[in-house]
């Protein structure tokens, strides 16, 4: 297992050092990884956005996790509590004085409340880490992507008169132009 963990260890700092070295732009554009990105996201939530240098939500992606981990142990923590209740309940053992006021039914159908809500937190965490993944994939695509302000799109109105016979009255429109420079 240690052997494990050192090898990851390795392969992610080698991974970093060589995303580090100095070189020109064209070549750094061409060796940011849509691969390495995932990966990273994939073996350690964060770290494909801190490959693609967005650092900032790697707050937020632990912020959702841990969010998510609170729901699933409480909820794990209550179903398990209705539980063995109900199950003290059904093979006639000492009840809880917590809960001696409510029915058997209530008890189960509380159980099943936390039972739902625990998976439910799971799916949600399991999504969130999906998302994770994307948004480093995604992310990693758009990294070299234009966005200066030598890109745009200019929209005007557009007035042709009346030209020929068959046309009886001129026509209103919309020109788009875009500039590439």
């Amino acid at each position: 297992m240690r052997r494990v963990v050192l090898i990851a260890v390795l392969c992610i700092f080698c991974g970093f050092s060589a995303a580090s070295q100095p070189d020109s732009i064209s070549t750094k554009l061409q060796k940011h990884s849509t691969k390495r990105a995932t990966l990273y996201s994939t073996f350690l939530p964060g770290l494909g956005q801190l490959y693609n240098k967005q650092a900032w939500k790697i707050p937020v992606i632990y912020g959702a996790g841990t969010v998510v981990t609170y729901l699933a142990i409480t909820n794990h923590n209550g179903a398990k509590k209705f539980k063995t209740e109900y199950l003290s309940r059904v093979n006639g053992g000492v009840t809880n004085p917590d809960y001696a006021n409510w029915t058997d039914e209530g008890v189960l159908a509380k159980y099943n409340e936390y039972e739902q809500a625990f998976e439910l937190s799971i799916i949600v965490g399991g999504v969130f880490y999906l998302i994770n993944i994307i948004d480093a994939l995604v992310y990693a695509h758009l990294f070299s992507f234009d966005i200066s302000d030598s890109l745009s799109a200019h929209i005007n109105p557009l007035y042709c008169p009346h030209q020929g016979l068959l046309q009886s009255s001129p026509t209103l429109g919309l020109s788009i132009t875009f500039s590439l420079k």
